[in-house]
């Protein structure tokens, strides 16, 4: 089981969206997906009550509940013992123990950031901690920025800086656009299952071709999170 961490200093960094576009992907490319959810807050856990009511949730995915040590440590075992494909590990804003547990029970870390100064400071401070951390530890981890919430028109000259002075640090090469269909994910379900509900739909047809278009972007940064696994 192959382990992926989302963390970031700062609370609504767009952690949890960037877990279920990933989570989606992975569940409709036909792979068992354990979610890990540390944050206090339990958003995987209402995504999936969501996604149940309006049926679009997968059992390929089953959703644990870990907001200390104590039962993450039990959610990795059982994880583990169940033969997931992969876990995928939702962190809580902010430094913690727990999120130190998280960061080096893992086989890659992403740091999401939009282009704003505050989000890009902490994504920054993320990942010199991460760092930091993971030196300390003496472990080999890939840990990149995931550049999301990106204007789908014309990017104003100050987030063209802020963006090339993020292509200095390791950084996914696909970037996620500020779309509906990810913003609505928490209320939706699962990607591929809300696509086949819409275009089902006459009336809701014509929104069908955004859910698909942000459906290619969460397979683009799967398939760059997976090259990093060596799972491509």
């Amino acid at each position: 089981m192959k382990q992926i961490t989302f963390a970031s200093f700062k609370g609504g960094a767009g952690k949890t969206t960037a877990v279920m576009a990933i989570c989606s992907t992975l569940v409709a490319n036909g792979k068992r997906v354990a979610l890990i959810d540390a944050d206090e807050n339990a958003p995987l856990s209402d995504w999936r009550e969501a996604a149940t009511a309006a049926g679009t949730w997968s059992d390929l995915a089953h959703v644990y509940e870990a907001d200390d040590l104590r039962s993450f440590e039990g959610a990795f075992e059982d994880a583990s013992s169940r033969s997931f494909d992969y876990a995928i590990i939702d962190t809580r804003g902010g430094g913690s123990e727990l999120n130190n547990a998280c960061m080096i029970n893992t086989h890659a870390v992403i740091i999401p950031s939009a282009l704003t100064t505050l989000d890009m400071t902490a994504a920054l401070s993320t990942f010199e901690h991460t760092i930091e951390l993971l030196q300390t530890m003496d472990m080999d981890i890939p840990v990149a920025l995931l550049i999301q919430r990106v204007p789908v028109g014309k990017l104003t000259v100050s987030q063209k800086q802020d963006l090339a002075a993020l292509a200095e640090l390791p950084r996914c090469e696909t970037i996620l656009y500020s779309r509906d269909a990810f913003a609505a994910l928490g209320k939706r379900g699962m990607l591929h299952l809300t696509y086949a509900q819409i275009v089902a739909d006459s009336v809701k047809r014509i929104s069908a071709s955004h859910v698909a278009t942000a459906m290619k972007e969460a397979q683009s940064l799967t398939q760059d999170i997976l090259e990093a696994l060596g799972d491509a």
